[in-house]
């Protein structure tokens, strides 16, 4: 019995590593979009130009997230506070290009509701 429970348990941790993702940077994202088009990533880097919109989902926020080199859009659909010149890290889905409403943006993150 124990063999089985710590084989449940070690098989639980695996999974549970696999899920996490390594944290990767707007350049890395920006360089390589086809690579993380369509997948969960979790990103840092500073905000810039914050901003919030009323839309018929609600408040939506918006801004750029930036490293030394290059920025991508977060579309935050959960409107989470943000300042500018603050450091965020984010997890949302990568498109390497997402059609909103009114505007097509390249390289966005999307933190859905």
């Amino acid at each position: 019995m124990r063999k089985v429970l710590f084989a449940i348990a070690a098989f639980t941790a695996l999974g549970t590593a696999a899920a996490v993702a390594a944290t990767v940077t707007p350049t890395a994202l920006a360089t390589a979009p086809a690579t993380y088009d369509g997948k969960t990533v979790t990103a840092a880097g500073t905000v810039k130009d914050f901003q919030t919109s009323r839309t018929l989902m609600g408040t939506v926020a918006g801004y750029q997230l930036c490293d030394a080199s290059k920025c991508i859009v977060v579309i935050d659909q959960q409107n989470h506070p943000q300042s500018n010149g603050a450091t965020a890290t984010v997890t949302g889905t990568f498109h390497a290009t997402f059609k909103g409403p009114k505007k097509t943006f390249n390289n966005a993150i999307v933190i859905a509701k």
